[in-house]
């Protein structure tokens, strides 16, 4: 399946598990640094929020297939989703922090990079697996975030 459809589903599919967990969702109409998502806890004057990156792979058995994410995206308010379609209608949903991200494989191209095969992705990946830790985790990194460098992150702004 075309890995933008893949994305497609897989924004839909993060957007409905952090809205059910009680944090707003936001899709941004620019691309800036990654930012396909972005998450809230409550609008305000001063709002945090952290970016989402969200990728959608096809991995039926027998395949591989790899993500990667330029290193400039990589900071604290930053956040991938990796949504994986395995065929015969199963598939994983898998949330990857700043720190755990830095552990991926940084290509001579300044990427991180994750390598999936369908035969071990499933024990690889266990701990990264969506659950309500893993949620919780984005409450908190929401609300101990600090707004400019994030906010710096999106918006580019031209100077004379």
């Amino acid at each position: 399946m075309d890995t933008s459809i893949l994305e497609n589903i897989a924004e839909l599919k993060i957007a409905h598990e952090l809205q059910k967990h009680g944090i707003l969702v936001a899709k941004p109409f620019f691309d800036q640094n990654g930012t396909d998502l972005l998450a809230f806890m409550k609008m305000n004057d001063g709002v945090k929020f952290c970016r989402i990156q969200c990728k959608g792979r096809s991995l039926p058995k027998g395949k591989s297939s790899n993500i990667s994410i330029p290193q400039s995206y990589v900071s604290n308010g930053f956040i991938v989703f990796l949504y994986l379609d395995f065929g015969d209608y199963k598939d994983g949903l898998y949330i990857f922090y700043t720190t755990e991200i830095k552990s991926w494989t940084l290509n001579e191209n300044k990427e991180y990079v994750l390598s999936l095969t369908n035969s071990n992705v499933k024990d690889k990946l266990k701990k990264y697996i969506l659950s309500y830790s893993r949620i919780s985790m984005i409450k908190n990194l929401i609300q101990i975030e600090e707004l400019m460098p994030e906010f710096n992150k999106i918006v580019q702004i031209e100077t004379a």
